[in-house]
């Protein structure tokens, strides 16, 4: 019995882990769309994200949407200063297109 309910635990955790918040999934589409994540430093040090689109839209994201999809290794940064740029990983392209081919059903 205490095999099965590790078991579950496991799953709920793994399952937990993998879902993504709706901001969280925007920014994964946008950058699968063609979209641009760079992080701005401010004249005082502040760091900001902004998704720059295709046609000169800017939108500004949430500093925690950002690190949690780069901590879980969705996004990658070339570490440039004063903006860098962030890309999709082979991990987060993935999960952009399963994202968007289940949108689609």
């Amino acid at each position: 019995m205490r095999d099965l309910s590790n078991a579950i635990f496991r799953l709920l955790k793994r399952f937990r882990r993998n879902r993504l918040t709706d901001p969280q999934r925007a920014v994964l589409a946008a950058l699968l769309e063609g979209w641009t994540l760079k992080s701005h430093r401010t004249l005082d040090g502040q760091k900001v994200y902004r998704l720059h689109g295709l046609d000169g839209e800017v939108i500004e994201v949430a500093d925690g949407v950002v690190d949690s999809l780069a901590a879980a290794k969705f996004l990658q940064s070339n570490q440039k200063f004063p903006a860098a740029t962030y890309l999709l990983t082979q991990k987060g392209h993935s999960l952009a297109t399963r994202f968007r081919e289940s949108a689609k059903e």
